[in-house]
């Protein structure tokens, strides 16, 4: 293993790192600020936001380590200005939609989700441009996350003391743009005239497949909570949500080793190789998982009281069966990882589909009979019900992508050669 590989994903785990914790500062410092009502609805804005940013990420984040990871660095260039095009056009939807919800809405919610609108294309930008960076100069992924992390922080401690919803989301969105400015002066080589809808519709395919998985797995997740909260009731709700902030890490971790397996498995140099990179993936995070569980195990009651307040006796006593979870939920990343590599969309959208059943299922009958342990052990019992079917979908995309060499190597011989060189140097 080169120390260059090394390094790439080091600073893809770093950045998504980076990230998620400027999202964790922001989120502490506004609800130190601001009161409960004021946070909920700065948090109706967080959530807006994040329904759109998935959209964009799905049409054009996910397709773009998925498809052009493997192509050359001066064609994937040329694609830029049509990524950043797709993006705004895709937030300017969201604008729109937004808005309207806005005015219907009213109140402090209301004015948290008009000050969305004004700054959701810088946030939606930052983003690309983290994607964009990510297969091939993951420092400077790093640096666009690092400005907004520091300018935020920035802008925050200036707050004044009047402050509402609108004006930390305002701060929290024009930062963003800042970081996207960073991006376009790193990126700058990459930029032409943009054509809007030409990256939609040539990636149309493959994008349509990663939004219905990204809603299938939007409306599984808000159904689970729903039927948790209904059959079990708010307090374990809270419980839970409490002891998956705890795990928040793991997803941190989880997050950055995929972004870091999909461009590489796409540049594999054949199928035993991919099938190890993902295999060794999985074990290395179901390893961190297993370690952050007996962390949280071993934690001392007053450290969680502190964190977490009157929530943690429950939580607590739910850290092993969602520590669990995590762990079973951690064997499908190297499956999940190498179905996108290869860039096999149909397969992929199948195979959410077919976990759709046992981790909307399962859950909701481990609440009904156990509450919150009861919901934790289904939770699990999906998980892993559903890393057995991605890695199932894992082997069908070998399997395609096996036949997609041989129709090739039929039709010209010389197509062979690269590919059983490449199997064999293994």
């Amino acid at each position: 293993m080169s120390a260059q590989v090394n390094r790439r994903r080091a600073l893809v785990v770093s950045d998504q790192g980076i990230s998620s914790l400027s999202n964790v500062v922001v989120t502490i410092f506004v609800a130190r600020s601001l009161s409960a009502v004021g946070f909920g609805a700065f948090g109706v804005a967080i959530v807006a936001f994040m329904l759109v940013q998935g959209v964009s990420r799905a049409l054009v984040g996910e397709t773009l380590l998925s498809r052009y990871s493997s192509v050359d660095t001066e064609t994937r260039g040329s694609l830029v200005p049509d990524m950043l095009a797709a993006a705004v056009a895709i937030s300017a939807v969201g604008v729109a939609v937004v808005t309207v919800v806005a005015v219907a809405a009213g109140g402090e919610a209301g004015r948290a989700l008009l000050a969305l609108g004004i700054v959701l294309p810088l946030v939606t930008v930052q983003d690309t441009w983290r994607y964009i960076f990510i297969i091939d100069r993951p420092a400077a992924a790093v640096a666009v996350d690092a400005v907004w992390l520091v300018a935020v922080c920035a802008v925050l401690s200036a707050a004044p003391s009047d402050a509402g919803a609108a004006w930390f989301v305002i701060a929290w969105g024009a930062t963003a743009g800042i970081g996207a400015i960073a991006g376009g002066f790193l990126g700058r080589g990459d930029l032409a005239m943009p054509h809007p809808l030409r990256w939609l519709r040539s990636n149309r395919d493959m994008g349509s497949r990663f939004l219905g998985e990204y809603v299938t797995g939007q409306a599984v997740g808000q159904v689970v909570l729903v039927g948790v909260g209904a059959i079990a009731g708010l307090s374990v709700i809270g419980a839970v949500r409490a002891a998956q902030v705890f795990y928040g890490p793991i997803n941190t971790v989880h997050q950055g080793i995929y972004l870091a397996l999909v461009p590489e498995g796409a540049r594999s140099t054949g199928e035993v190789h991919l099938r190890r990179l993902m295999f060794r993936a999985t074990l290395l995070l179901a390893g961190v998982a297993g370690g952050w569980m007996w962390l949280g195990l071993l934690l001392p009651d007053s450290w969680g009281t502190t964190l977490f307040g009157e929530t943690w006796p429950e939580a607590g006593g739910l850290l092993l069966p969602i520590g669990l979870a995590m762990i079973a939920g951690s064997a499908a990343t190297g499956a999940f990882a190498g179905v996108r590599a290869l860039g096999d969309a149909r397969e992929s959208l199948r195979a959410r589909l077919r976990t759709v059943g046992p981790q909307l299922v399962l859950p909701l009958v481990g609440a009904a009979v156990g509450a919150g342990h009861g919901y934790a052990f289904g939770f699990g019992l999906g998980h892993a019900a559903s890393a057995v079917i991605w890695w199932a979908a894992f082997g069908n995309a070998l399997a395609s992508s096996r036949k997609a060499a041989s129709d090739r190597a039929g039709a010209d011989p010389r197509a062979l050669g690269p590919v059983v060189e490449s199997t064999l140097t293994l």
